[in-house]
């Protein structure tokens, strides 16, 4: 259902070995770790973005993470739930700084800009609608000036072959940079997103998945092609929830996009991220 060939490779074991580490990634384009980060800042993450999302009234008052569920993402007023959950504690807590560095092998900065996902499962939709998820992309399309920094992702929920998460196109940053064009099939603020028309990957550049529990991150190069896919979770229907960044090296220059918080940048469609994937032009990076 995901159309992915095969598992991320677990690069745990990797951690003690920088020259090994190095090498994955510099071959594969991404990090993938397992458990290493502190479940209970996790757990203190997913219930603050449960909180907002009964605040706001999307959610039932008793509703648990077991049990949560929403009517659509579309309808959540993002930049509201962006209050809710308390990101910048999680990302620049002592214990994930050192899990970051060990991966970058030197001090780290972590954006400020960070990307707050809850897709409810769409089984049982007579019309289910996808076009909130994000096409194969590269974030080095939107980011920059600099392109060193990597995504980090991290499922607030654990997640399933069914609910869904990030599939990776292996390899595929070596490439460089590819061509984004607008999709009527996805869409952001009521724009029609840009992505890689999904033709263009090549027959060695195969899509990865694999389910992610709480405490497990990926970390991708800038250029690594991935694309988010869909919640059809059933008996039981799971409540999809994540959050990303961007993590560079301290002693990189740091763009809008880094010092610019994402309500900030949502706030105004000709600035950065935003420019991009809105299609308007902008000469901020």
């Amino acid at each position: 259902m995901t159309n992915a060939i095969s598992d991320y490779v677990d690069c745990t074991p990797l951690l003690e070995d920088r020259e090994a580490l190095d090498r994955f990634y510099d071959e594969h384009g991404y990090v993938f770790l397992r458990g290493v980060l502190d479940r209970d800042l996790v757990r203190a993450a997913a219930e603050q973005m449960l909180d907002g999302l009964v605040e706001l009234g999307h959610a039932a008052p008793d509703a648990t993470l077991d049990t949560l569920t929403i009517d659509s993402f579309e309808a959540v007023d993002e930049v509201a739930m962006h209050g809710h959950v308390k990101y910048d504690d999680f990302w620049n807590h002592p214990s994930t700084l050192r899990v970051f560095e060990q991966v970058f092998g030197e001090p780290v900065f972590v954006f400020r800009s960070t990307t707050i996902r809850y897709y409810p499962s769409a089984a049982g939709s007579e019309k289910p609608d996808f076009s909130h998820l994000t096409p194969l992309h590269q974030d080095g399309f939107y980011i920059g000036p600099n392109k060193d920094f990597r995504t980090a992702w991290i499922p607030l929920i654990a997640t399933t072959p069914a609910s869904g998460g990030v599939a990776l196109a292996d390899g595929s940053h070596k490439k460089g940079p590819r061509e984004h064009v607008l999709s009527e099939d996805y869409r952001r603020f009521g724009h029609p997103v840009r992505g890689i028309p999904p033709q263009e990957l090549g027959e060695d550049e195969r899509l990865l998945y694999s389910p992610m529990g709480p405490g497990d991150v990926l970390l991708f190069h800038a250029f690594l092609c991935h694309k988010s896919l869909p919640n059809i979770s059933a008996d039981p229907a799971i409540m999809r929830m994540s959050m990303d960044t961007r993590v560079q090296p301290a002693s990189s220059h740091r763009g809008f996009n880094a010092l610019t918080p994402w309500t900030e940048s949502a706030k105004d469609p000709s600035k950065g991220i935003m420019s991009k994937i809105t299609g308007t032009p902008t000469t901020v990076d």
